[in-house]
């Protein structure tokens, strides 16, 4: 996942072959990763971020979502390893300020949505959605 300074950073991104905004090759370098490849950079911190920083949302795609707020992933749950890791490093306290856990939303057709009183199986490895978007105009809170 890379860093998005602005709406305009966001829109300069361009469809790769399957439609997902991309940076371009040019600008990698000059971003910054959420993550480092081992999770979390060697000065302790999330890759790029200073002792005050942290995500403010992190919107979650998914296959299928209940109305418990549980999502099925694609099944290799770099999600859930994301978060993990963004969790380890909101319980770091850096000075006074204690980082936040971003804002967990999901967006969903209603056809992806299950009914009342079916449930996405889940275990403690998987992060439940903070909202729910749905293609119907719908939203679903905590």
């Amino acid at each position: 996942m890379v860093s998005l300074q602005s709406k305009e950073d966001y829109e300069s991104l361009h469809p790769d072959a399957w439609g997902i905004p991309t940076p371009s090759a040019a600008s990698i370098s000059e971003r910054d990763k959420c993550l480092s490849d081992a999770g979390i950079g060697l000065d302790g911190l999330l890759s790029g971020s200073t002792s005050n920083e942290s995500l403010d949302m992190v919107i979650m795609p998914g296959m299928a979502f209940d109305k418990e707020l549980a999502r099925l992933g694609h099944g290799k749950g770099y999600y859930d390893f994301f978060l993990q890791k963004l969790h380890q490093q909101a319980n770091v306290t850096h000075g006074q300020t204690k980082m936040h856990m971003p804002f967990l939303v999901g967006l969903a057709l209603k056809e992806q949505l299950f009914n009342n009183e079916q449930k996405i199986p889940t275990d403690e490895s998987d992060w439940p959605l903070d909202a729910l978007i749905v293609g119907d105009g719908s939203v679903i809170r905590k």
